[in-house]
């Protein structure tokens, strides 16, 4: 079975928890057709991908993975996309990425996470502040989804994320990933930086510009 065609967004899903069509929905609403993204700790082109099925259909953006041979696969698939190999961290300059005994999609730079997973090696890899990356590759205007997962980390580049000019009209973010829930925290900051909790997805949840609510509900 391959889909209906009445399905609005098809009969296929890349992202972990269906958060592709939640997103697309989101967006359906606020009248963007092909929104443009940065997918921070990318992982892989399609698989458990929140932002592949948007490349289908036509959006493109930014994807930032710092594991030199998953970045070698986003080259080859989405080579319309901007992919970078680099970390995203609060400070720019660099730090210690672990590779850890899981899934490339666990590797991180949090020592903390790493540990708890058991870590096999460690590089040394250059990270960047992720407002650099936007002034560089989208012009200092934010795409329309941030998308971001980056085990443990998740919380303090938010942080340190500035969205006073452009920001992005929807925010997806692990909020759990295995060591610990931080959605108290993730929805107090998000608030004052002018977005509310729309949705859950699996681990992850959904915020939209506080601006945007009565355009989607």
């Amino acid at each position: 079975m391959t889909g209906h065609r009445d399905q609005w967004f098809g009969g296929r899903t890349y992202a972990q928890h269906g958060d592709d069509l939640a997103v697309l929905n989101i967006f359906k609403r606020l009248g963007i057709e092909r929104p443009s993204y940065l997918d921070v700790g990318a992982y892989h082109p399609f698989d458990l991908s929140n932002t592949a099925l948007l490349y289908e259909r036509g959006s493109r953006g930014i994807n930032v993975e710092p594991n030199e041979a998953q970045h070698a696969l986003f080259l080859k698939a989405r080579p319309d996309d901007i992919n970078l190999c680099v970390g995203v961290a609060p400070v720019h300059g660099w730090m210690t990425f672990h590779h850890v005994a899981a899934d490339p999609g666990r590797f991180t730079f949090d020592k903390a996470t790493a540990m708890t997973l058991g870590i096999v090696r460690s590089v040394e890899l250059p990270v960047m502040r992720i407002n650099r990356i936007v002034d560089q590759h989208a012009g200092g205007i934010w795409p329309d989804l941030l998308s971001i997962d980056i085990e443990g980390l998740d919380v303090d580049v938010l942080n340190s994320a500035e969205f006073e000019d452009h920001p992005p009209r929807v925010v997806i973010v692990e909020a759990d990933n295995g060591s610990g829930d931080t959605s108290h925290e993730l929805a107090a900051l998000m608030a004052v930086k002018g977005f509310v909790p729309h949705s859950w997805c699996g681990s992850n949840m959904i915020f939209v510009r506080a601006a945007d609510q009565a355009l989607i509900w």
